[in-house]
């Protein structure tokens, strides 16, 4: 037996945030909406600490967001390194001071 994560909406995950703010009990809300009070308080945690970014959507946590953040700085830093170097080549070999 397989057992795969299961991923919900950022509106369901506030619709049930919203229900604990609202007096609903911990578990009232977690046997409503089948999740483990846990996680509730966990995705209460994210929300007051992340507000609207609490929550990405298509199934991509916050690490995988700053990774893919981080793997495109990387890349725009190479492309101008790459830029640069480029550039470099072309005025020291119309400078002549390039040795073939």
């Amino acid at each position: 037996m397989s057992l795969s994560r299961r991923t919900f909406t950022k509106e369901f995950t506030e619709g049930a945030v919203r229900r604990l703010d609202l007096g609903a009990s911990v578990a009232e809300v977690a046997r409503a909406c089948e999740v483990n009070p846990n996680v509730l308080h966990r995705w209460r945690r994210e929300l007051r600490e992340y507000a609207a970014k609490a929550f990405p959507g298509e199934g991509r946590s916050r690490t995988e967001e700053s990774r893919i953040a981080e793997l495109e700085r990387k890349v725009g830093r190479q492309a101008m390194e790459i830029d640069f170097c480029g550039d470099a080549w072309s005025v020291s070999k119309s400078s002549g001071s390039c040795r073939h």
